[in-house]
């Protein structure tokens, strides 16, 4: 189906409503099951966050009936479990990031495909394969557009992962492409989210707030709701509203190959845009036998990293500032931390000897450095470099996270959690969508756990 017989929203929609048609390949499925095991990781690990409490105590108080799973315990309605969930997945910013779109895909996507499906009675398999078209609309529709997104100042996982909840939610509905259109407009006229708000609650509630719209659209949609239908155009109504310059805009969408095997997974709690610069930092300091002979650190790298989080102190007052600046981070690789949640938790842990380092990190913008790319100069007393550049951080597609990563992540998400039953739930939750239907009891399980 080509983009220049009909309209690009109509195309998005049609692959949406083909949904239940399709059969992806093996591989595909396979990385959907990744999201969904990094995505149950970081959801569990974050059991202790308040940002995800007091959502889930405000949507508690909405007393909604139904079965879809919260993962701090009980019950809900699809919505307020996509609400309470989504924002859960990215308290800690250790969840996957789509990087042509600068979006956090399954963080809402997740959220909204598992709470909908449970309501409506969904199979495993057909989860998954929702999940994996509302990431593809999601990466279609943000494909480039994600940097200029950013840096005019709007969360693009509130842009796009909206879009991608309801696509995933009108895939579990079965609606026809005239419904989804109309989900996707409603999803559409809702995008929204401030990079200013980075460093506060305000950000995961983002990707719950995106988890709970998309539920909402879709149903809507289900229930007749009209929306405006092209809003998904080149230079339509959603990019020419942020992108008022009309600097980027939306691509015809092309569905010819799987965009899901271009997802990017997090080895560290913080912003992804301080990976590469992460990186760099534990290799540079390699074989250094006194991180007190350092006398200044230069980093080099993006400019959108540089703009979201080269620009803070280096002394941050909580775990959520800290997760965002850049020098804080530079300073914990160099003193051989993991950078993992543990790194990351209130009340920030009062290490002089890091924030002296921070105080000596400068960062610098370089048009030869992008997304998962940066370069860290050590400069020692006595005038000696060392210099490490990192092309492509790990967890990148050309360096990527294999299943032994992601286990050993997510062992050490769970095991506070589940304890000796950690191995287990990780060999059942990569099972998801293959029969047997115990991925679904397992989360119940863990949400058992976390409420016990």
């Amino acid at each position: 189906m080509k983009a220049d017989l009909m309209s690009n929203s109509r195309v998005i929609a049609q692959f949406v409503a083909d949904s239940a048609r399709r059969q992806p390949p093996p591989d595909v499925l396979e990385a959907a099951r990744m999201c969904l095991v990094d995505w149950i990781g970081v959801c569990t690990g974050a059991q202790a966050e308040k940002a995800g409490h007091v959502v889930r105590s405000v949507a508690s108080a909405w007393a909604q009936q139904g079965r879809s799973t919260l993962l701090l315990g009980g019950q809900s309605g699809a919505a307020a479990a996509a609400l309470c969930n989504g924002t859960l997945a990215h308290c800690l910013d250790f969840d996957d990031t789509y990087v042509k779109a600068n979006t956090h895909t399954s963080a809402p996507l997740w959220a909204a495909t598992l709470a909908l499906g449970e309501e409506t009675g969904a199979t495993e398999y057909e989860m998954l394969c929702a999940f994996i078209t509302g990431f593809e609309v999601a990466a279609r529709v943000g494909w480039g557009l994600g940097e200029a997104v950013t840096a005019r100042g709007f969360h693009a996982t509130g842009v796009f992962g909206r879009l991608a909840a309801a696509a995933a939610c009108a895939a579990l509905l079965k609606l026809d492409a005239d419904a989804v259109q109309h989900a996707l407009g409603a999803a559409a006229t809702q995008a929204g989210g401030l990079t200013a708000s980075f460093g506060t609650m305000s950000k995961p509630f983002h990707a719950g707030k995106a988890a709970m719209d998309g539920v909402l659209s879709a149903q809507l949609a289900a229930a007749g709701f009209k929306a405006a239908t092209e809003l998904l155009e080149p230079h339509g109504g959603l990019d020419s509203a942020i992108i008022q310059d009309k600097a980027a805009a939306i691509q015809p969408a092309d569905f010819s190959g799987w965009e899901i095997l271009s997802n990017s997974f997090k080895p560290y709690a913080a912003c992804h845009l301080t990976h590469p610069s992460i990186d760099a930092a534990r290799t540079a300091a390699l074989e250094l036998e006194d991180i007190g002979l350092i006398d200044s650190v230069h980093v080099r790298l993006g400019a959108l990293g540089h703009q979201i989080t080269a620009g803070k102190t280096g002394a941050p007052a909580s775990a959520l500032e800290g997760k965002f600046d850049l020098k804080y981070c530079v300073a914990l690789a160099l003193h051989g931390r993991p950078l993992s949640s543990l790194d990351f938790t209130d009340p920030l842990a009062g290490d002089e000897q890091v924030r002296a380092t921070a105080a000596k990190v400068h960062a610098t913008a370089d048009a030869e450095m992008g997304y998962t790319s940066a370069e860290v100069k050590l400069v020692l007393r006595g005038g000696d470099t060392r210099t490490a550049r990192v092309p492509i951080a790990r967890g990148h597609p050309g360096n990527p996270m294999t299943w032994a990563d992601m286990q050993a992540k997510f062992e050490g998400l769970v095991e506070p959690t589940a304890g000796t039953r950690t191995r287990e739930i990780f060999e059942r939750l990569r099972e998801f969508g293959c029969g047997s239907n115990r991925g679904l009891a397992t989360i119940r399980m863990l949400s058992a756990a976390v409420q016990d």
